[in-house]
């Protein structure tokens, strides 16, 4: 004989409908009520019906979170959050890992949408993206996060206050030739961080000439690179790094040629990953608001499938949270 929610509630010696909001959390129910609901449904060894409460409640409490890569730890760290998050709020977590492949992020989104999720995060992977072109059509809520696209639901830092805040503390020491490992510069965020840092040296007359500027995936990899500066004339006294893992590739390459932080050579990254507190010395860097990022998304992406009316023509929001300046000990000042 199959087991309904209506032989739980007889055994629990309570209505169909308490069992309900116990099991769906629609609403509260004392802790004596909640235990026997429990025992009931332990002891008839009850399922619940997952494809049917989706079409009674018109959600099935999956989300879409796509990344371009977890393997660095600004992403991974982002990821936790969200998923932490969306579970405080009873949701899960379909994560998908793009692998900066423009052409498997649309699938996945497209993927995803079929899978009724009830929404989508999404970190982009460059400009070229399909996703900011169709997105419209997945005729579900999508929130951009990390990477902003204007007109649209995103959550993201104010990377070019994070370039400049960059810039006006290694100017304050007195370095005045600086070199920018500056990431995939398709992206939006690195443009504007780099644009930031500009702004702010053109503002103490200083310009950075175009030699000085590489480009390259944000990897550890791209981060070897900063020996490239080393020979020039004159070499830079500090190194600007779009991303803390860059950053940390820079260091390696630095120490191994024999330089050191910062008594040689100051450096500066962006982000505040965890690992980079325990460098020696720590990495002085522009401190992402991750957590907040997060929590954000989250928030909003939620309150859109909640909103009945999220496909009017509602205003999308663009929330910018400003970033902090971590002062560590990887810059020194220029020693005359």
């Amino acid at each position: 004989m199959r087991v309904t929610i209506r032989s739980v509630a007889k055994l629990a010696g309570v209505a169909p409908s308490t069992v309900s909001h116990y099991l769906n959390r629609t609403a509260p129910v004392s802790q004596a009520t909640a235990e026997n609901v429990k025992r009931a449904v332990n002891s008839l060894n009850y399922e619940v019906n997952l494809g049917a409460r989706s079409l009674r409640l018109q959600k099935t409490h999956l989300i879409g979170l796509v990344m371009p890569n977890i393997s660095t730890s600004f992403f991974s760290e982002m990821a936790a959050t969200i998923e932490d998050a969306l579970w405080e709020e009873n949701y899960q977590t379909l994560l998908c890992i793009s692998e900066r492949d423009v052409e498997r992020e649309a699938l996945q989104c497209a993927n995803l949408a079929r899978r009724q999720v009830d929404g989508i995060l999404l970190t982009y992977n460059s400009e070229e993206s399909q996703v900011l072109q169709f997105s419209e059509d997945l005729k579900l809520p999508v929130v951009f996060i990390d990477r902003p696209v204007p007109g649209k639901n995103s959550v993201a830092t104010d990377n070019r206050l994070g370039g400049q805040l960059a810039a006006r503390h290694l100017v304050e020491l007195g370095h005045r030739t600086i070199g920018i490992l500056g990431g995939e510069g398709e992206i939006r965020n690195v443009k504007e961080r780099i644009a930031g840092f500009k702004e702010e040296l053109k503002k103490w007359n200083i310009e950075i000439r175009e030699d000085y500027i590489l480009h390259g995936l944000q990897t550890l990899q791209f981060g070897l690179r900063v020996t490239e500066f080393l020979d020039k004339v004159p070499r830079p006294t500090a190194i600007f790094a779009t991303n803390d893992t860059v950053a940390m590739g820079a260091w390696h390459a630095l120490l191994a040629a024999g330089y050191r932080i910062p008594d040689d050579i100051s450096l500066i990254g962006f982000d505040d990953i965890e690992v980079i507190r325990y460098l020696v010395p720590a990495l002085t860097t522009v401190a992402q608001p991750t957590s907040e990022i997060g929590t954000q998304g989250v928030k909003l992406l939620l309150g859109l499938i909640d909103n009945k009316s999220r496909n009017s023509n509602s205003t999308p929001q663009e929330i910018v949270i400003p970033p902090t300046l971590k002062i560590r000990a990887s810059i020194a000042p220029l020693k005359n």
